[in-house]
């Protein structure tokens, strides 16, 4: 008897049964013509295009080629897996379709929505072959996205703030300066002196980002004023303690040649153009429907 209770508590048994309940209903509703295409539906197809369209939606990467390839590349175990996988989802699917799941569902309803976005994506992407004038043309009207920042090359000597020194830490920068200089120690002596920095001792070609980002903005401002010198020069106060800065090299911003940033400006015109091609068939298919404010 406890058996049987738990057996009736099944939710497996109540989904199997909805779905008769359904079918019957259905076929007395519809006669054996509507039977025959929910006995259809009870068909599930796997072939190689069935296959591949799992794997791009699977993966959201609307590539066929890529994935026609994955998919020859597969040993006979891995293709039997692949389409076992494929026959799971799409049985469940077609049950939850089948008894109503999707109503009302948002979540479902954005899904959708955003599949319908990646194959309007899609579309734009299999036509898209644009020409080296075309490139061309796209790298000079957006030259400022692809201009390099300034950059400057130095070494520092850190003189930390946590360490006691008789006199402070700025006094004690100070006279470490005096004797750099009079020592002429160059670029490559830089370590031997100071105390161990948290982050890198030699910054070539930084941008003041970067700069920032190790240093605090105080450093980077007053290191953005700085001409290159033989000389070291400071001490420049940052967020650990003080520094005395040899820099030797400041590089403007500037253009690189468009063979440089080729595949940037690629992908970057392939976006803008799925983007446009995407807003005008949504636009499009918007004036297909009346639309009633009420």
């Amino acid at each position: 008897m406890n058996s049987f209770k738990r057996v009736a508590r099944d939710p497996l048994l109540h989904f199997l049964l909805a779905g008769g309940l359904l079918f019957g209903f259905y076929r007395i509703l519809h006669g054996p013509e509507a039977s025959a295409a929910m006995a259809d539906n009870r068909v599930i197809v796997v072939n190689p295009p069935a296959l591949l369209r799992f794997m791009q939606y699977e993966s959201v990467a609307f590539q066929p080629e890529y994935f026609r390839s994955q998919m020859a590349a597969m040993s006979p175990q891995e293709q039997r897996d692949l389409a076992q996988k494929y026959v799971r989802e799409e049985a469940l699917f077609r049950e939850a379709s089948a008894i109503g799941l999707a109503d009302g569902d948002y979540v479902i309803r954005r899904r959708m929505v955003q599949k319908m976005l990646y194959l309007l994506d899609d579309a734009a992407t299999e036509s898209f072959a644009p020409t080296e004038p075309a490139l061309r043309s796209y790298f000079h009207a957006h030259e400022e996205r692809y201009r390099d920042e300034p950059t400057v090359t130095f070494t520092q000597v850190f003189i930390d703030n946590e360490i006691k020194h008789p006199d402070g830490a700025a006094a004690a920068a100070a006279r470490l300066q005096r004797e750099m200089d009079s020592k002429k120690v160059g670029f490559d002596e830089a370590p031997q002196y100071g105390d161990r920095f948290p982050y890198l001792q030699n910054y070539i070609r930084r941008t003041s980002g970067f700069i920032e980002s190790q240093f605090g903005a105080a450093f980077a401002r007053r290191v953005a004023e700085l001409q290159p010198s033989t000389q070291w020069q400071g001490p420049i106060q940052s967020n650990f303690g003080y520094h005395l800065v040899l820099l030797t090299q400041r590089e403007p911003a500037h253009l690189p040649p468009f063979e440089q940033v080729k595949d940037q400006v690629r992908d970057d015109l392939l976006r803008d153009v799925v983007a446009a091609y995407r807003e005008k068939a949504v636009a499009d298919l918007i004036q297909q429907y009346t639309v009633q404010a009420q």
